[in-house]
């Protein structure tokens, strides 16, 4: 009893010491799992390189086969085991997460896209946007590919060095909204671009161009940042700008301008004391910017007042009667009910008011008229103070009188010559000749004035004045043009026979000058043989001219013909032309033969009447055009016995038609 016990314990320990190895040598028991009911999904091609496959198969325990890959077709389910012990060695374990464990650390990349497809990113035009830093921008964009199910979008902004940052969330699908980081720099050109992620494709890069924020300084017109004047004048403010025009702003003094496109901008301010202007705030399509400067316009309010001229060149020579505006600067402090007045005198006399009391200090006042041309001088005084500018000298010149010389030139072809023009009155003068020649700025008279007729032409003035306006003017001048004399050519006519009542060219040629409104006409003669005109119409190289219908009873008649001009009365050579009456081309087939199958013959056409060339169509599809044949013989190969007759005739006097026929017998 004692050994049975004792033979049954070592066998317990022999047992238990077996599984302990087993357990331990890290190979599990086999477990048959049935697989569930479900179609195998297609298997998508490996993207695994092999160098990659080796070394996920050195992960494995040695001696250990590794499941083998599966290829594009085969469906492998990943949950059955049973499937995979089919195909290992006996003894090999076929634990299904061995190969994603040696992939894992193996850091093997799993391609989910099918290689077989092409992956597209485009980016829609984005060229009208316009935006600033940190403002949100619409990017659309289309694809081509099966993008995976899990792929996203993103779009990125790159700089001028390549360095791209991503500024969006990622999407599924178009469009990209996008933020434009606040701290990108506007006024440069950026580049757009959008990444997928499965698989990782990028689009063209598309450039965006930044608006700029704004900034406004302020100075003075000349640059300064002070000024002073005197109570009542303006001082001119300028405002430089920067950033994406059009800008608004505000001045210290509550000035606001919009949208102004004028950089610099300029303000005119005219301050009662001492101001100081500052820009308070700017901005554009991108916000508010920054501002800087400040023109501080002091004035002067208890200053001595002055009178004086200025522009003195500008009143130097006047005329009487013309009205004109006095410069001069009033400066300082004056009283109340203080009048400014222009004052004249001669050389050696005494002042005299020629304009009403003024308080304005911008004074038009004129020359009157009982004032003769001369040397004067002139002055503005003020009453309240008294007070006198100083002298101006000027002079009072008369109106302008201009006249034409009567000069008589005679000119060779293509030559010129010149009119002599004395002026009168003050100047400088201008003058506007009958023929369209025109000079201004004239200092000196007598001046000569160069003229080119082609024809003989009688000149006058049409206008002419000087400093005080349209003057008079008078006088006139022949000039006389030397031309080879005027001649026509009439060239070969094209045709010597024509059908009457239809229309021709006539080339020909002209030598010499023809007066304005000459006109050329082609002639030929009547049945009186007086030479009549013939509608005509004239190009640079030939006249088309519609022949005269003939008379009843008339077939073929020679006529003389020629062309003619009327200013100057010209007339060409006289040439003869044979016309044909209109009568309708008559063409006769005739013929008969018999013929062997796929042999040739002959037949015949007759024509009568009309005008060469004569066109013709037979009855099986045959066509002639243009013969000046007559009789005429055609060839004809008929398939089978046929009658010829004639479809349609056309000769230089119209359409025609046919008669007769002509019979080809083929016999088999």
């Amino acid at each position: 009893m004692f050994r049975f016990v004792f033979v049954i314990f070592l066998g317990l320990l022999l047992f238990a010491g077996q599984a302990e190895a087993q357990r331990k040598s890290g190979t599990p028991r086999r477990t048959l799992i049935t697989p569930k009911s479900k179609a195998p999904a297609p298997a998508r091609p490996s993207a695994v390189k092999t160098d990659t496959l080796k070394k996920a198969s050195a992960v494995t325990t040695p001696g250990v086969s590794t499941p083998g890959v599966s290829t594009p077709g085969v469906a492998t389910p990943a949950t059955d085991t049973t499937a995979a012990d089919t195909t290992m060695p006996s003894g090999v374990s076929a634990n299904g997460d061995t190969l994603t464990e040696a992939a894992n650390e193996a850091k093997l990349p799993v391609e989910k896209a099918d290689s077989i497809h092409s992956y597209k990113i485009t980016i829609e035009d984005i060229s009208y946007l316009s935006v600033c830093p940190g403002t949100n921008v619409t990017i659309p964009f289309k694809v081509e590919g099966p993008f995976d199910e899990d792929n996203t979008f993103i779009a990125h902004i790159i700089d001028a060095t390549g360095k791209s940052v991503p500024i969006s969330l990622p999407v599924k699908k178009s469009p990209v909204k996008a933020v434009i980081p606040s701290y990108k720099v506007g006024g440069e050109v950026y580049r757009i671009q959008i990444v997928a992620s499965i698989p990782v494709v990028k689009s063209q890069e598309v450039p965006l161009r930044l608006l700029q924020a704004p900034a406004a300084k302020i100075d003075l017109i000349d640059g300064t940042q002070t000024v002073r004047i005197m109570p009542g004048q303006e001082a001119h403010l300028r405002v430089n700008l920067t950033g994406a025009a059009p800008w608004s702003f505000r001045l210290s003094d509550s000035t606001t301008v919009l949208q102004t496109l004028s950089n610099p901008h300029y303000i005119t301010v005219k301050p009662t004391d001492v101001k100081a202007y500052r820009v308070t705030g700017v901005s554009n399509a991108c916000g508010s910017g920054t501002t800087s400067g400040e023109a501080i316009v002091n004035v002067n309010n208890n200053p001595e007042p002055k009178l004086e001229l200025k522009e003195i060149e500008k009143i130097a020579k006047l005329c009487a009667g013309v009205p004109f505006q006095v410069p001069f600067n009033a400066t300082g402090k004056y009283k109340e009910g203080n009048k400014f007045i222009v004052q004249i005198a001669e050389r050696s006399g005494a002042f005299k008011n020629i304009s009403t009391p003024d308080s304005t200090g911008f004074i038009t006042t004129q020359i009157p008229d009982t004032y003769k041309p001369g040397e004067y001088r002139l002055r503005v005084t003020s009453t309240a103070p008294y007070l006198v500018s100083q002298t101006a000298n000027i002079s009072i010149v008369s109106p302008t009188v201009a006249t034409l010389q009567k000069d008589s030139l005679r000119l060779g072809e293509n030559e010129s010559g010149m009119l002599t023009v004395k002026f009168t009155g003050g100047g400088p003068w201008f003058v506007l000749l009958s023929d369209g020649t025109y000079e201004n700025n004239i200092q000196e008279s007598p001046h000569k004035m160069k003229v080119k007729p082609f024809y003989d032409t009688n000149y006058q003035i049409t206008s002419a004045g000087g400093l005080c306006g349209v003057g008079k003017f008078s006088g006139s001048a022949k000039v006389t043009v030397k031309s080879p004399p005027a001649s026509i050519t009439l060239d070969k006519l094209p045709q010597n026979m024509v059908c009457a009542g239809s229309t021709i060219d006539i080339p020909y040629k002209t030598e010499g000058r023809y007066n304005p409104g000459n006109k050329f006409t082609v002639q030929m003669t009547d049945k009186s043989g007086r030479f009549v005109n013939l509608p005509t119409t004239v190009t640079a190289t030939a006249m088309q001219v519609k022949i005269a219908a003939a008379s009843p009873g008339d077939t073929t008649k020679l006529q003389k013909i020629r062309i003619v001009s009327s200013s100057p009365a010209v007339s060409s050579a006289i040439e003869e032309l044979e016309v044909v009456a209109p009568d309708k081309a008559v063409g006769e087939v005739s013929g008969r033969g018999t013929i062997s199958a796929g042999r040739t013959t002959r037949i015949q056409l007759r024509f009568k009447n009309g005008l060469p060339p004569w066109s013709f169509t037979l009855s099986d599809g045959t066509a002639i055009n243009g013969t000046f044949l007559n009789p005429y013989l055609i060839s004809v190969s008929p398939a089978s016995t046929t009658e010829y007759t004639i479809s349609s005739l056309k000769s230089g006097c119209g359409t025609g038609s046919g008669r007769g026929s002509a019979v080809v017998t083929v016999e088999n």
